[in-house]
C-alpha cells in the first residue's frame, strides 16, 4: 500500500470518528453528511449504513431509514438487531403483517429475545388478533431485569385488558427505575382500570411531580376526579393538560366523557370532533361519537360514524353491535339482522351478539327462533367490558 493510500485511510478514520462524535451529540445533519461521503468512498460500508439508518430514524424519515437498513441486511442478513429494527420500522409504517414476519424471523434466531416478542405482540394487537396475542404470551416466560422491557410488557397487558398482569410488570419496572414519570403514569392507568381511583390519583400526581410537562399525567388526574364525581375540577385538569399539549388526543376524548356526565352535549361533540381532527383513523373515537349521536336520536349521523369505524376495524364485534342497535332504532330491521349476522360469522358464541339478534327477531315476530336463540345464549360467553377512559 502506497503512502497516499495510507494517508487517505487515516483521513477517513478521522472523518469517521468525527461523524460518530456528531452523532453522539445529536448533530444528525453534520453526522449524516460525513457518513454519506465515507460511504461513497467505499469505506466502513456496514458501519455507515447502520449509522445512517439510525440518523434517518431519529430524524423521522422512515423511508430513508429503511433504505440504509436494507443495505445493512444485504451485507449481514442474520444480524438479529437489524432484523428487529426492520420489523420496528415496518410496524411504524403500519405494515403490521410484514413487521410480524421480521419479528418472527428474529425469534427463529433467538426465541427469548424480548424486543422481538414485544414487537410481535404489538403487531398482533394492532391487527386486533387478541386471542393469538394471549396464546403467544402463554408460551413465553418473562424474566427480564430491564425496566423498559418490563414497562413494555405492562403496556401489552393493558392493551389486552389484563390489568392485574399489567400491574405486576409495571411494579417491577418501578422497582428498577422509580423516577420514570411515564411508568408512574402507566401504573395510574392500570389502577384506574382496576377501579382503585385514589391509588391511581397518587400515581398521576407522582408522575406530574417528576415531569410537570407530562400532559397525560394531568389528564389521568382529571380521569380520577371524573370517577370521583368532581366533574368541574376534572375539566380544570383537562384544560391544564391541553395548555401543555393541545394535540393530546387522550385529553380530548376523556374530556368528552366528563361533558357527557354533565349532559353538556355541545362541548362533548366539540371534544370528539377535535380528537378526530387529530386522529381520524381511530375506530374507537368514531365509535364513541356514534354512540353519542345515537343517544341524541341523530341516527343517520351515528350510522356514518359506525361505518367509518368499521372501515378501519371491520371485525370489531362491539362496533357491529352498536351499528345494529342504531339500525334497530331506525326500524330498519332486515338490515339490522344482516349486520348482526356478520358479527355471528366472526364469533357465534358471543352472548351479546345473540341477545341483540333475539331483540330483532322478536320485533320481526319470529318468536320461535328468538326463543331458541335466547336459550342457546345462556351457555355463551359475554364480551369483556371495555375500559371507560381512553388511553
Amino acid at each position: 500500500m502506497g503512502i497516499f493510500s495510507k494517508l487517505k485511510e487515516k483521513n477517513v478514520e478521522r472523518s469517521f470518528k468525527k461523524a460518530t462524535d456528531f452523532y453522539n451529540h445529536g448533530n444528525y445533519e453534520k453526522s449524516k453528511e460525513i457518513f454519506l461521503l465515507i460511504l461513497d468512498m467505499g469505506y466502513y460500508v456496514v458501519e455507515c449504513n447502520d449509522y445512517l439508518f439510525e440518523i434517518y430514524y431519529n430524524l423521522g424519515d422512515l423511508n430513508n431509514a429503511l433504505t440504509y437498513l436494507n443495505n445493512s441486511l444485504e451485507l449481514n442478513p442474520d444480524n438479529i438487531n437489524n432484523i428487529i429494527n426492520k420489523g420496528t420500522i415496518l410496524y411504524k409504517l403500519e405494515k403490521y403483517n410484514d413487521a410480524m414476519a421480521y419479528f418472527d424471523k428474529a425469534l427463529s434466531i433467538d426465541n427469548t429475545n424480548d424486543y422481538a416478542r414485544i414487537g410481535k405482540l404489538s403487531a398482533l394487537i394492532y391487527l386486533k388478533k387478541f386471542f393469538e396475542a394471549k396464546k403467544f404470551l402463554k408460551l413465553i416466560t418473562i424474566d427480564s431485569f430491564d425496566d423498559n422491557i418490563l414497562n413494555s410488557y405492562s403496556c401489552i397487558f393493558i392493551d389486552l385488558n389484563m390489568p392485574d398482569k399489567a400491574l405486576i410488570y409495571i411494579n417491577n419496572a418501578l422497582k428498577l427505575n422509580p423516577d420514570n414519570d411515564m411508568y408512574w403514569n402507566n401504573k395510574g392507568n392500570i389502577l384506574l382500570d382496576l377501579n382503585k381511583t385514589n391509588d391511581a390519583l397518587y400515581c398521576y400526581e407522582k408522575s406530574y411531580k417528576l415531569n410537570p410537562l407530562n400532559a397525560e399525567s394531568l389528564a389521568g388526574k382529571a380521569n380520577c376526579l371524573d370517577g370521583l364525581g368532581e366533574y368541574e375540577e376534572a375539566l380544570e385538569y383537562f384544560d391544564k393538560a391541553l395548555e401543555i399539549n393541545s394535540n393530546c388526543v387522550i385529553c380530548w376524548v376523556n374530556k368528552s366523557i366528563t361533558y357527557h356526565k354533565l349532559k353538556d352535549y355541545d362541548n362533548l361533540e366539540l371534544c370528539l370532533n377535535k380528537a378526530l381532527e387529530l386522529d381520524s383513523n381511530n375506530d374507537l373515537i368514531w365509535d364513541k361519537k356514534g354512540l353519542f349521536l345515537d343517544e341524541l336520536g341523530r341516527y343517520d349521523e351515528a350510522l356514518t360514524c359506525f361505518n367509518k369505524a368499521l372501515k378501519i376495524n371491520p371485525n370489531s364485534i362491539s362496533i357491529i353491535i352498536n351499528k345494529t342497535n342504531t339500525l334497530f332504532n331506525l326500524n330498519r330491521l332486515e338490515e339490522a339482522l344482516q349486520v348482526i349476522d356478520k358479527a355471528f360469522m366472526i364469533n357465534n358464541k358471543c352472548q351479546d351478539v345473540a341477545l341483540v339478534k333475539v331483540k330483532i327477531l322478536k320485533k320481526l315476530g319470529n318468536f320461535d327462533e328468538a326463543e331458541r336463540l335466547q336459550n342457546e345464549s345462556q351457555n355463551m360467553s359475554k364480551m369483556e367490558d371495555l375500559p371507560l377512559y381512553y388511553k
